[in-house]
């Protein structure tokens, strides 16, 4: 596996506006601040490499180190401990306003222009304008992101990043460890800042099973088009008894069992046993098939857990699930025992409402979306090429984290 900092063409700058409201206790303003040192950990930090600096606000904003400052990750991990939390309002929309002004600054200190980001933590409604603000510095070039945590208002995390996207829920402030993964992957792989994991990482030691809608939506070419890019994830790990392991299940009215993890020790035996037919017919069980797939991760089926092995279970459907109100139940119980959960759009899914990560949006913390789009072959196969890199990019990022 290679390393999971990002190299090449390693020019960014990063600021995260950090909410300091009153409605955020302590030990999530320490969950927050934790969130930001791993971050920020995975780069290459420099001032001719990615720069970072953070604002913190509630009734106004408040600069608490400047881009300029990164000079190396030790000094700036003390700068953000030594962050203190004040707590009042939240003035979301004065907080982005005040960011366009540190932007331009940073092309000046740099001497000329790179990839742009902003990464917005709030766990509120904001009480002012948000929209026009953002579209300002997206107007100016800078991609941000939104995270919300508890009760945040995702209409507006989507008035804030522009594209839903690049919005992430979780339920609580410890879950932001669970979320680093996803945003460093959309950095790395959008073009501006290229990661060598992308290309070359192979999965090394995961237990990986794959949950696959068989629903009656999905026709035999849309199953195929499933099939291949399950055979495009096998053929970029190292399968074996101590390596990566294959398990899969799907799943229609039913979930149906086809082979667990201990099933197979070589990536021929695994990609031999992938269905060449779409298994069963009926209507969209997703929430009964997450609950039916957390007893495979169990050391009777060859789960590793208990030897710090990242376990996955690979979700890839077309459609809204039957039942969208058990949906919650069953995947926190999955998070709840360590469990990441990769969602990935079927073929037959149009990627403008793409319904999985709708009915899964409880969990934003654990999953992470992907799509295949259905449009031309090619169009498809590149999609195909694009997810599986991302994904084993956001995979072996899991395992270094494992360590």
């Amino acid at each position: 596996m290679t390393s999971q900092t990002c190299v090449k063409k390693d020019e960014a700058d990063i600021f995260f506006l950090m909410d300091d409201s009153g409605s955020i206790g302590n030990q999530d303003f320490k969950d927050m601040q934790n969130f930001i040192i791993n971050f920020f950990r995975t780069f290459n930090i420099g001032p001719n490499h990615v720069r970072v600096g953070l604002v913190k606000y509630a009734d106004d904003p408040t600069l608490q180190f400047d881009l300029t400052a990164s000079s190396n990750v030790d000094n700036m991990e003390t700068s953000v401990k030594t962050i203190r939390h004040e707590g009042g309002g939240t003035e979301t929309g004065k907080a982005l306003k005040s960011m366009g002004p540190h932007f331009r600054r940073a092309m000046q200190t740099r001497g000329h222009k790179v990839p742009e980001y902003l990464i917005v933590i709030t766990d509120g409604e904001s009480t002012d304008d948000v929209t026009a603000p953002a579209e300002e510095l997206r107007q100016q070039g800078v991609i941000i992101f939104a995270i919300g945590v508890k009760e945040s208002n995702q209409a507006q995390l989507v008035d804030i990043a522009g594209d839903s996207k690049r919005t992430i829920q979780v339920n609580n402030f410890d879950a932001l460890k669970s979320i680093k993964n996803n945003i460093i992957t959309d950095i790395c792989t959008d073009g501006k800042i290229r990661c060598t994991s992308v290309s070359y990482c192979t999965i090394n030691k995961a237990d990986i099973i794959f949950l696959v809608d068989s629903s009656k939506s999905i026709d035999d070419t849309e199953y195929g088009s499933m099939r291949i890019f399950m055979e495009s994830i096998v053929k970029q790990t190292t399968v074996g008894k101590d390596k990566t392991r294959f398990g899969l299940i799907s799943y229609s009215d039913l979930p149906q069992h086809h082979f667990s993890l201990h099933d197979y020790d070589s990536r021929r035996k695994v990609l031999e046993a992938l269905p060449k037919q779409k298994p069963t017919e009926g209507d969209t069980h997703t929430g009964e098939a997450l609950q039916f797939s957390l007893q495979y991760f169990s050391a009777a089926n060859g789960g590793r857990k208990a030897l710090k092995v990242p376990q996955i279970l690979m979700v890839i459907t077309d459609g809204a699930a039957t039942n969208p109100y058990i949906l919650e139940e069953h995947s926190d119980a999955l998070r709840a025992n360590g469990i990441i959960v990769i969602s990935v759009g079927g073929a037959g899914t149009d990627e403008e409402n793409y319904c999985m990560p709708d009915n899964l949006r409880t969990t934003r913390g654990t999953y992470s979306p992907f799509h295949l789009n259905r449009k031309s072959e090619s169009h498809r196969s590149g999609a195909r090429s694009i997810h599986t890199s991302r994904i084993s990019l956001w995979v072996c990022a899991f395992q270094v984290s494992h360590c």
